[in-house]
């Protein structure tokens, strides 16, 4: 029996994807005018200090979270867990991260600081380090606020952090003009004003559950969040090294210069997934609230990646007609080549959008571990394709691995969302009369957006 929109929340997923679509799309806007602006100001070498200053503490704070960020949204959304119990495990699971990520940065600066980080000057990765209990504590809060579904405070703290970083670096940078320095300063300038602004949400959610008593349950918590933790956790670091995989295996095999003509293509390709990521922070907890309510959940999952995967498709055709003259007037005529690369990459972007949709469903499912095993397959494969064909095709030979590599990445994980959920497997890539309905309130909450 189908359920109508309104039974499904597509009207409630509708509004907050638009609400983090817009913020995904700002706080691209900020991000490229802080990089123009560091630039321009401090060139290509300081620009580079800047990078390698934050390298350290955005490492730690990927390999440190543990999945934390996850499990507050899988166990808060599904009623669980307490949002009180979920803020006080974090906090404790922050304070120990914390000190042992600060102190792991200190023993790596202090012995291979030179060695790891030629020409980087030390007082830049002490400063940098300061950061990274900053980062992490971000994440924890960015997973509580979509635990409980409370996309306003989500987006608006998630945005202030990167506008206010734009900010600061206007000061620090532009006008004083305090170097690399300074632009650190404003990194975490911007991100510790940002965490206190979302402490401050997080307080107002902590009232209004103060009667909320925690003993022992906490404990549970604790156990229960790392358990669930690492294995989504496994699945985004494996997802963190496949995005990284045939960028190093450019430089690896051809040049810096290579490199950097590869890395646009991959810029541009991966604005894509701006609308599956989107989606994804908010369907997740949906989906884990409707643990009981399994018709729903099996109907919203397919709906939600078919639509997903055609605006995905249309984006990339979109892409693929006007990138040639945006990447020549943006990033000059030596950088033509992309365009190549980005054409063979857009595909296999398109298709994964599709995946990382029913990733939040099998995540939703108390599954991540599925996720783990399928973005497993997808290393594996980028990785020996990149070997394969990059010495023969350069940088073409490395999108075309990539792309090889999603699309099997979306094949495997439609066969493990199809056998978990025990749906056809075509669902979520074929229109169904549902469709039409959905077409059409979909239109009418776009003109009701824009009436008001």
């Amino acid at each position: 029996m189908k359920q109508s929109s309104e039974k499904l929340g597509l009207k409630k997923i509708g509004i907050n994807s638009f609400q983090t679509i817009t913020r995904q799309s700002l706080s691209i806007v900020f991000g490229l005018g802080l990089y123009i602006l560091l630039a321009r100001i401090l060139g290509p070498e300081g620009s580079g200090l800047y990078a390698m200053g934050l390298l350290l503490p955005s490492t730690l704070a990927t390999f440190l979270n543990l999945g934390v960020t996850s499990s507050n949204v899988y166990f808060i959304a599904s009623g669980k867990v307490t949002p009180v119990q979920a803020a006080k495990t974090s906090f404790l699971l922050w304070a120990v991260l914390s000190l042992i990520g600060c102190l792991a940065a200190s023993a790596v600066i202090i012995t291979q600081g030179e060695v790891w980080f030629p020409g980087v000057p030390k007082f830049l990765l002490w400063l940098g380090t300061l950061a990274f209990p900053v980062i992490l504590l971000l994440a924890f809060l960015e997973g509580f606020f979509q635990g409980v579904q409370d996309f306003k405070s989500y987006n608006m703290f998630l945005l202030l952090v990167p506008g206010l970083t734009l900010v600061f670096a206007l000061i620090l940078v532009g006008i004083l003009r305090t170097g690399v320095m300074g632009a650190l300063l404003s990194f975490i300038g911007g991100n510790v004003v940002g965490l206190l602004i979302g402490l401050g949400m997080l307080r107002s959610h902590i009232r209004r559950n103060k009667q909320e008593v925690i003993g022992s349950g906490s404990k549970n918590y604790l156990r229960e969040c790392l358990n669930y933790g690492w294995k989504s956790h496994l699945s985004n670091m494996l997802a963190f090294v496949n995005y990284k995989a045939d960028i190093f295996l450019v430089n690896f095999f051809l040049s810096p210069a290579a490199t950097g003509i590869y890395s646009i293509s991959v810029l541009i390709a991966e604005k894509l997934w701006i609308l599956s990521y989107s989606v994804g922070a908010v369907i997740l907890p949906h989906l884990s609230e409707l643990h009981q309510e399994e018709q729903k959940r099996k109907q919203l999952t397919p709906l939600i990646a078919r639509w997903v995967l055609f605006a995905s498709s249309l984006g990339a055709a979109i892409i693929a007609l006007v990138a040639f003259p945006f990447i020549n007037l943006l990033f000059g005529k030596e950088f033509a080549p992309a365009f190549g690369a980005l054409l063979w990459l857009l595909p296999g972007v398109a298709i994964y959008s599709m995946a990382r949709v029913l990733s939040n469903d099998i995540a939703a499912r108390g599954k991540p571990e599925l996720n783990c095993y399928n973005e497993l397959v997808v290393v594996t494969v980028n990785v020996l394709a990149n070997i394969v064909l990059i010495p023969r095709f350069g940088i073409k030979g490395a999108a075309i691995a990539t792309s090889i590599a999603y699309i099997l990445g979306a094949i495997t994980k439609l066969w493990i969302y199809s056998y978990v959920s025990k749906n056809e497997w075509w669902k979520p890539i074929i229109f169904d009369s549902y469709d039409r309905s959905f077409i059409k309130e979909s239109i009418k909450l776009v003109i009701k957006a824009f009436a008001r």
